[in-house]
């Protein structure tokens, strides 16, 4: 899934760190919040989130409680949004504690009617992503026999199209359209081309026993309400929380503290039911990322890190807010999870790791396996981390450190070492792609903001940071702000 890291940004004359531009940046949002822009849980986690971390900043750097406020106001308004509080549902026909995503990260549906408008073919989508742009079509050509027809099937993100001619309904037939069209090998991302053999974008059932009759449609995304998005969403509103707790000149906000918590809690009882699973290694865990046969395209297996790391930061809030162990518990084993796959460079003393766990990083899976009802087939790679996702698995560690589980302070330290010597660029210009280094990969920049929190661990995070965000001159608000965070941290430290 694509982050987007910055809530603003545009390319000033030179790069300022001050409050008076990071207000100006501030003043520069859209009046209209994400949700109203495109409601969908995409763009509550991946903008909304955003902005509410960086008014958490701004606040840790002035102590103006009116970015709380600005808080608080946003975070009413995102959670008027839950499914349950508008009485919608997702494709599990419940109206769940969570925002429902129905775009570009789901499973896609049609269905194809004869020509007394009866259903005869229902139609699933394959690929793991933007499955709302497969475009269906039934031809009945010249010189075709009764009852056979042509079937194509294009996605132009996929840049591929695909023709399946003289086609039938018949369970016996050669040509039947089930055996010609359906691979249950279809790999999770599809292959580019023009093919007329198995179909690498849909999966069909054949429902009637007439021919479809000519017509084209779209499919339409089943929607989902995505419990890989609560953490990234209440980790800033939990976040506010403490901070209003813990200072009797908030108290004016102590009632949306509550809101808050009481709003997690429910999400998490939710998720903590349905998804959590123990494992695979002793004092493990993680959550699915969806229940077998709803929506996200990789059903019924587990969450990648990055979406495991903003879980454990919003359930250790939980654990200091509520007391309850069983927020505590979870998050030492989704930590220790990740530990538990680090890659340790002992020469650079730093850590790389990759972007999910087995079965995906190993053997993957199978038709015979019957894990995931969407994605019959999946190929496991070690994919190495990028540095987007992974500055929200750097939230988690720095989470725990702080909260004295799983990682230390050597540990956080050795993440710092891998921003250090393999996310920036020698000359502190830019950024590379993953966490082991490699080629430069600027449109990454914007993700510096989440590996800030490093400097907890050394200093020279925070002078690195810095250094590439002046040398680049491509202005953050959130880097902007965090910077501006951090300022004032180290300064009140030398002062001690």
């Amino acid at each position: 899934m694509v982050m987007i890291w910055m809530t603003w940004c545009i390319q000033p004359e030179r790069i300022e760190i001050s409050r008076s531009r990071a207000d100006y940046l501030l003043s520069r949002l859209p009046e209209k919040g994400p949700w109203e822009r495109m409601p969908d849980a995409s763009s509550i986690a991946w903008q909304e989130s955003a902005t509410l971390n960086t008014l958490i900043d701004m606040y840790e750097a002035t102590d103006d409680a009116r970015y709380l406020e600005e808080v608080v106001r946003r975070g009413d308004r995102l959670l008027s949004h839950r499914d349950d509080k508008r009485g919608v549902t997702d494709g599990s026909g419940k109206s769940r504690p969570a925002w429902s995503m129905g775009f570009k990260y789901v499973v896609a549906k049609g269905q194809l009617n004869d020509k007394n408008g009866r259903p005869t073919i229902s139609i699933r989508s394959t690929p793991y992503s933007n499955n709302q742009l497969t475009r269906i079509e039934i031809l009945h050509q010249a010189g075709q026999q009764p009852g056979r027809f042509t079937l194509k099937v294009g996605n132009t993100h996929w840049q591929r199209e695909e023709v399946f001619s003289d086609l039938s309904m018949g369970a016996t037939d050669d040509r039947y359209i089930e055996k010609i069209v359906n691979d249950p090998m279809a790999p999770y991302a599809s292959k580019a081309g023009a093919y007329t053999d198995k179909s690498n974008l849909i999966s069909l059932s054949v429902t009637g026993r007439a021919a479809p009759t000519p017509q084209t449609i779209v499919l339409e995304p089943v929607p989902l309400a995505y419990m890989g998005y609560i953490g990234i969403i209440y980790t800033p509103l939990l976040h506010c929380a403490e901070l209003v707790k813990a200072s009797a000149k908030l108290s004016h906000l102590l009632p949306a503290a509550m809101r808050f918590i009481k709003a997690a809690e429910e999400s998490y009882a939710d998720a903590a039911e349905r998804l959590w699973k123990n494992g695979p290694g002793k004092d493990e865990g993680y959550y699915l990322t969806c229940e077998r046969g709803e929506s996200f395209p990789a059903d019924n297996v587990g969450a990648p890190f990055n979406f495991l790391g903003r879980h454990v930061c919003a359930e250790l809030a939980l654990y200091r807010l509520t007391g309850k162990k069983a927020y505590l518990d979870r998050s030492r084993k989704m930590c220790n999870l990740l530990k538990n796959r680090l890659q340790y460079n002992k020469q650079s003393d730093l850590y790389v790791w990759n972007y999910w766990y087995e079965p995906m990083t190993t053997k993957g899976w199978i038709p015979e396996d019957g894990l995931s009802a969407n994605v019959k087939y999946f190929k496991g790679a070690a994919n190495v981390e990028d540095i987007s996702h992974g500055a929200l698995d750097i939230a988690m560690i720095v989470a725990a450190q702080q909260a004295g589980i799983v990682f230390d302070l050597q540990d956080v330290k050795r993440f710092g070492n891998t921003l250090l010597v393999n996310v920036l660029t020698t000359d502190r210009k830019s950024v590379r792609r993953k966490v082991d280094g490699g080629a430069e990969y600027p449109t990454y920049f914007q993700s510096l903001s989440g590996w800030l929190d490093l400097t907890t661990a050394n200093v020279e995070v925070y002078h690195a940071i810095r250094q590439t965000y002046l040398n680049r001159a491509e202005e953050s608000l959130a880097i902007c702000a965090n910077l501006l965070k951090w300022e004032r941290k180290l300064n009140q430290g030398s002062q001690n």
